[in-house]
């Protein structure tokens, strides 16, 4: 039996983790495959509890000052508003010639964070972020809008991922 000191720390996320796996793919239908997989975003595994991932999570994000709108906490689950200024909406968020006409002024991004224990004391934390963008059309002739739907390009969910799998490879 190895020793506690070499067993993994941080694992991928099984198949399926994303509501995309061989059984999902059968009762989904074309629209809500889609829309799982433009919600998919960052998960991974990791043996420590929910808890712990949560508490890190929330220390990580603060430390970054970002600026922060609404947040709801729960024991095993952050949701949270980011403020972005142009810059970060346009790293975040992918290029869509629908908006290629809009000159944008920044946007708020969305941040889900779950966790949840999963088989051999792991926990999988699963980041979702969903985006909006603020600006003016340039196009004097278009609707405009208070806000536009865009989609993440899931640069925000994997530099979180990535934070948390630095953080706990480490603790270990």
């Amino acid at each position: 039996m190895p020793s506690q000191s070499a067993r993994a720390v941080t694992r991928a996320c099984g198949e399926g983790w994303d509501g995309t796996g061989p059984k999902a793919k059968k009762k989904l239908s074309k629209h809500a495959k889609e829309d799982s997989q433009n919600k998919a975003a960052a998960c991974i595994e990791l043996a420590f509890s929910p808890l712990e991932i949560q508490e890190y999570l929330q220390s990580y994000v603060r430390s970054q000052q970002w600026k922060f709108g609404e947040e709801h906490l729960t024991e095993d689950s952050w949701a949270f508003s980011r403020d972005l200024g142009k810059d970060d909406l346009l790293s975040f968020t992918n290029k869509n010639a629908n908006f290629a006409r809009v000159n944008w002024s920044g946007g708020a991004a969305l941040v889900q964070v779950s966790t949840v224990q999963v088989a051999e004391g792991f926990a999988r934390t699963v980041i979702r972020a969903s985006f909006r963008g603020y600006g003016q059309n340039a196009d004097q002739f278009a609707q405009q809008r208070e806000y536009w739907e865009l989609e993440s390009n899931h640069n925000l969910e994997a530099s979180i991922r990535s934070a948390l799998e630095a953080h706990f490879k480490s603790a270990k």
